[in-house]
């Protein structure tokens, strides 16, 4: 009786604990947008000198179209020639700007990566040991190195969990890691769902 009690709160959990999630990641991603259309109407309420039951909700939502189209047409523009090179000096400023390009750069690498726009961002996942033996970790490649006794090295980016955005940066000698057998994006899902969203098999070999 105990255990069926048991097995049934588990199952209950499964069920309820992502769809909570991500009510709340919705929840939050919805009072941002509509606190951003709010802000783009002001003025429009400056303007219309007219209230009525709803009006606020009825120019937050009217902002928050404008906000979309307005990023439509930047991601529009920024697809063509002069647009990609409006974009790229753009990006020169923020990464040259110490701390910002290093924020900038991550960040926009692991957008990218989430969306499959930027497949060229992490070369591939791999595990490592970290923090301790015995204990493996997500790693994603950046780049590649050698050192002077042309001994191979990856560079990796080791983001935390639940939110990806911040992580640590390693440099760790190949040998030492073990391909993970998933390519970026199925990686970062496992980083966002805390290994909820995983496989039941992992590469790992001791």
């Amino acid at each position: 009786m105990g255990n069926k009690i048991k097995n049934s709160f588990l199952a209950g959990l499964a069920i309820t604990i992502p769809i909570a999630l991500t009510v709340y990641v919705l929840q939050v991603i919805a009072t941002i947008t509509i606190a951003l259309g709010g802000k783009v109407s002001e003025p429009l309420k400056q303007f219309v000198d007219v209230t009525f039951p709803g009006f606020n909700l009825l120019s937050s939502i009217i902002g928050l179209v404008i906000v979309i189209i307005y990023l439509v047409i930047i991601g529009a523009l920024a697809r063509n020639v002069f647009g990609k090179r409006v974009v790229a000096w753009l990006e020169g400023i923020f990464k040259n700007i110490p701390l910002v390009g290093m924020i900038y750069t991550t960040t926009k690498q692991i957008i990218e990566s989430i969306s499959g726009g930027g497949s060229h961002s992490f070369e591939k996942v791999v595990y490592i040991e970290y923090p301790r033996k015995n204990i493996w970790t997500l790693g994603f490649v950046t780049s590649e190195s050698t050192n002077e006794t042309n001994e191979e090295f990856y560079h990796l980016f080791v983001p935390t969990t639940p939110n990806p955005t911040s992580g640590f940066f390693l440099i760790v000698p190949k040998e030492e890691t073990s391909d993970a057998g998933v390519d970026v994006e199925e990686g970062f899902r496992m980083i966002v769902s805390s290994g909820i969203v995983s496989s039941k098999k992992n590469s790992i070999i001791k």
